[in-house]
């Protein structure tokens, strides 16, 4: 059984967590000729900080206005 762990930061929207899965679980599909429904993906978010992107840091939709 296949695992895929992907740490980043929080802020990203569940369509994009979801195309995150569709695409790692598709291309590792097709690397290790395994069937997709054998593999596994789970995300750890980290809180944001300064180091952060800026497109998370900024305030409004799409991120939460970290200000350090």
């Amino acid at each position: 059984m296949p695992h895929i762990t992907i740490k980043m930061y929080e802020g990203r929207t569940q369509e994009q967590k979801e195309e995150i899965v569709a695409v790692f679980k598709r291309e590792l599909s097709r690397v290790i000729d395994r069937e997709e429904r054998f593999i596994t993906v789970e995300f750890h978010e980290i809180p944001l900080d300064e180091n952060a992107p800026a497109n998370l840091l900024k305030a409004g939709p799409g991120g939460n206005g970290y200000g350090g």
